[in-house]
């Protein structure tokens, strides 16, 4: 008989955040749990198998897809033999895929949306189009961030299936507000992604050059790295708003929320369509207000007039806009801020997340293969 406690095998990278958040709460829960992973990562409390040719957290594009390969091929005789109630596979062009090719049930797939994103008219796109279609026709049970994306995984299925939402929410005991007022009296506006093109930072250091003459208190602090930092330090020289502009560059995990409580305003100023948008949850719950782009699963979690102020994508003068009004209105501010915290404590809380995971992988063990 089936007691409370699961034998879970996780298909996933394991030097991914997202795969250590979900695997390590399975196992803080009492669950025993196994990842197979073509990266190596150390999580406690996991038993993490590593897949790999050659060096193991190598990211060139044939050793990753000959250790994708190599995983697909051992994943029958690996199952067989850690013998899981249940597979939770990430991301459903490779570890989806994979689950499908072992024939194990059941397999619950978890899709992060750049793995859907990438099926299309192309050549490429179609052969991401017949594996996201075979990962997700196969398995038991589809889990997707965001609401979305739940008519991708019908449109790839080519039929209905059994989707849900369970959102990749916040720990907020983690994020919190800050306990009281910054000393400093100028106003700090933030970034926390990638500094590559389709995150808007861009756009961001446009708008704050636009604000620079009629806000001399405001300062821009850059958090992440990425292929435009080069480009960017040098335009903020060109702007001469250099003086003003912060780049923390990359910020571990486990650091965002101290960073975050440095921050006035959040902006998430993504140009290209983006599936969920935690980082804007994450500053919610830290109490600060938003300014996001209206693309994608942002709406979702970036709500006009509660917790954010939504603008069009690749406007530098609609952001300047929406950050000039969060300036003038430190009510405003703050009352975006309260909103946004019980926002993510009633919706987003990643307690409950987990939680709703597990009830999903349960009731697959149920229903059985």
């Amino acid at each position: 008989p089936m007691t409370d406690s699961l034998r879970i095998c996780v298909l996933a990278n394991a030097r991914s955040a997202h795969t250590r958040r979900w695997v390590r709460a399975y196992a803080e829960r009492g669950h025993s749990v196994h990842l197979l992973s073509i990266r190596h990562a150390t999580i406690p409390g996991v038993d993490v198998q590593t897949v790999a040719v050659g060096h193991v957290n190598a990211t060139g594009m044939v050793t990753s897809f000959l250790s994708y390969l190599r995983l697909a091929i051992s994943a029958r005789r690996r199952l067989s033999r850690i013998e899981p109630d249940v597979v939770h596979a990430h991301y459903s062009i490779t570890h989806g895929v994979i689950a499908a090719i072992s024939g194990f049930k059941p397999v619950v797939l978890s899709v992060w949306g750049t793995d859907l994103a990438v099926a299309g008219p192309s050549p490429l796109g179609w052969i991401a189009t017949l594996l996201n279609r075979f990962a997700i026709r196969r398995a038991s049970r589809v889990t997707s961030t965001s609401e979305y994306m739940l008519p991708a995984v019908e449109r790839l299925a080519g039929r209905p299936v059994a989707a849900v939402q369970i959102p990749f929410g916040v720990d907020v005991t983690q994020f919190r507000p800050r306990s009281g007022p910054r000393s400093e009296d100028y106003l700090v506006i933030g970034f926390m992604k990638h500094l590559k093109r389709k995150y808007g930072p861009q756009d961001l250091l446009e708008a704050v050059a636009l604000l620079a003459p009629d806000y001399p208190d405001i300062r821009l602090v850059l958090g992440g790295d990425g292929e435009l930092r080069a480009s960017l330090t040098a335009r903020a020289r060109e702007l001469a708003i250099d003086s003003r502009v912060g780049f923390l560059g990359r910020v571990a995990q486990a650091d965002v929320a101290a960073a975050m409580r440095e921050f006035d305003v959040l902006v998430n100023p993504t140009v290209v369509a983006e599936s969920f948008g935690v980082v804007v949850l994450e500053a919610s719950a830290t109490g600060i207000p938003v300014v996001a782009t209206d693309v994608g699963g942002v709406p979702e979690v970036a709500l006009e007039g509660v917790n954010a102020l939504l603008v069009p994508p690749g406007s530098p003068t609609k952001l300047a806009t929406a950050i000039a009004r969060l300036a003038d209105d430190p009510a405003l501010r703050a009352r975006l801020g309260v909103a946004g915290r019980r926002f993510v404590e009633e919706e987003y809380d990643w307690t409950d997340n987990v939680n709703a995971m597990l009830d999903v992988l349960r009731s697959c063990v149920k229903e059985g293969p």
